[in-house]
């Protein structure tokens, strides 16, 4: 698809939400699902709708996402023409808004050729349709789509998440935040498909302006009449924005229906394939309704759990409500019980790890736990 140019940019990072976990990562390069980044998820949709020309804004700490993303081969999007290019950060900009992080790669988009841009957050894991959104967009002749979800919140889940006020003929007015005052809303869904020429204008607005950082806001705020409208999906829709929704989103992946549909329906996930050798489960081991990847040895057990690659849970351990990274080692008669163990964590024989779900213990990358109770 030629005519989209696709932009990636978890443009509402907040590191101090992430605590351990973002140290030494962007969010968008969380592990998820026992396999997997959360990048793979926006990367595989757009490969899905044969979108070619993607350009990833990387976060600061870039090493991880050099390692997994590379030249995007195993998305097919290492092309001779188009294909993956990774925009490195501007140091000499300390804390760049979304807009000037766009403003930043202006001449990328003047030298396009395609007709559309499409700007995702990939902390927003949906799949979402862009060839039908990209047709509607042309036959009616929008300058911007705004993807969005109906919903209701009846138990405050999506308090301060980003939603789209409507005007009276049931078009997009303004973005907002969700304070739970109204009892259905329109769910900002993380993206944008707007034509090229428009969105170079609304960048040049804003910066204009020298007042707006988003790029809702520079839209919305733009002096000319522009046509908008919602894309409203009915997909499954996770947001991922702190050390919560990170541990719920996983979790909720021991559910089979909601696996499947995250993972195989309306489109594989693909991700950076490694080579392991299938999990050991000893005879004294026991795995029950987990995730466990391959290459891990299981000696203990394991209840409700996201195990990772090259895992060593060992004799008597306990891992119950709790995801576990890779390479890491758990200790025997270790108990753990709503805990994130970083990569290469160790846990030390007769640990005991507790958290909650709100507020899971995290450990720090390669740390040694060992003679106390957290």
């Amino acid at each position: 698809m030629d005519s989209v140019l696709a932009l990636v940019y978890s443009s509402e990072f907040n590191p101090a939400n992430y605590g351990e976990l973002c140290k030494v990562r962007p969010d968008y390069m969380l592990p998820f699902g026992g396999r997997y980044r959360i990048i793979d998820f926006t990367l595989s949709n757009l490969t899905n709708y044969d979108i070619t020309n993607v350009i990833l804004f990387a976060g600061k700490k870039m090493r991880s996402t050099l390692d997994h993303i590379g030249n995007g081969k195993s998305w097919e999007l290492n092309r001779r023409r188009g294909g993956l290019t990774i925009n490195p950060p501007n140091y000499d900009i300390k804390d760049p808004s979304e807009v000037s992080k766009y403003y930043d790669s202006l001449p990328a988009y003047e030298q396009s050729n395609a007709e559309y841009v499409f700007i995702t957050n990939p902390m927003y894991i949906t799949k979402v349709d862009i060839g039908d959104a990209k047709e509607r967009m042309k036959s009616n002749d929008t300058d911007v789509l705004i993807f969005t979800q109906k919903t209701r919140d009846d138990y405050g889940f999506l308090l301060n998440r980003r939603i789209i006020n409507s005007d009276d003929n049931n078009k997009p007015l303004n973005a907002g935040i969700n304070l739970g005052l109204s009892d259905e809303f329109d769910l900002f869904a993380g993206s944008i498909l707007i034509k090229r020429e428009v969105f170079i204008k609304v960048l040049r607005y804003a910066v204009e302006m020298n007042n707006i950082d988003s790029l809702l806001s520079a839209i919305f705020k733009y002096p000319s009449n522009l046509s908008k409208d919602f894309y409203r999906i009915d997909k499954q829709l996770q947001i991922i924005m702190d050390t919560y929704s990170f541990f719920d989103a996983n979790i909720k992946l021991l559910d089979r229906e909601y696996f499947d549909n995250m993972f195989y329906k309306d489109g594989l996930v693909y991700t950076k394939s490694k080579d392991e050798p299938s999990t050991s489960y000893t005879k004294d081991s026991l795995a029950k309704n987990s995730l466990v990847a391959n290459g891990s040895i299981i000696e203990g057990e394991v209840e409700n759990s996201i195990i990772f690659r090259g895992v060593n849970i060992k004799k008597n351990a306990v891992v119950k409500n709790s995801i576990i990274f890779q390479d890491s080692v758990i200790g025997e008669d270790a108990i753990l019980n709503f805990t994130i163990c970083e990569k290469g964590t160790e846990i030390g024989n007769n640990m005991k790890l507790f958290g909650n779900r709100s507020h899971p213990f995290v450990s720090n990358k390669n740390e040694k736990l060992n003679n106390r109770s957290y």
